[in-house]
């Protein structure tokens, strides 16, 4: 696999989070976080980005930056948690661009490839 092929995935959105978008309503960005918290595809998607090296369980938290568009994302893998690219300033989160799709009603998420000498994990 070329190292600088991105890792993306496309999730569709419940039409709730697509109509607060479309309106440019304030609690859009509530309402996403909620939706990808409890998102089985993001979870799958996160353990895809890690390279298989640790296996996402679940997600702890999620900010949404508005600008630029990215997910800062902490989750749990197993006994595990702190997955971390060490190059990054924040070290604390996984950090991923997202797009939202207002035709299609999905949020794609784009995260650039971590090297696996850039990438650790901390027992807590």
């Amino acid at each position: 696999m070329d190292p600088k092929i991105n890792e993306t995935i496309n999730i569709q959105l419940s039409s709730e989070v697509t109509s607060l978008w479309k309106e440019g309503d304030i609690a859009k960005f509530a309402e996403l976080k909620n939706e990808l918290e409890n998102s089985e595809h993001l979870i799958t998607f996160l353990s895809r980005y890690q390279k298989e090296r640790w296996k996402a369980e679940s997600i702890d938290y999620i900010e949404i930056m508005e600008n630029p568009n990215e997910l800062h994302i902490s989750y749990t893998i197993s006994n595990f948690s702190g997955c971390k690219d060490m190059e990054k300033e924040d070290d604390d989160n996984i950090v991923v661009e997202y797009k939202i799709n207002l035709e299609s009603e999905e949020i794609e998420i784009i995260g650039q490839p971590i090297p696996e000498d850039r990438s650790t994990f901390e027992e807590y």
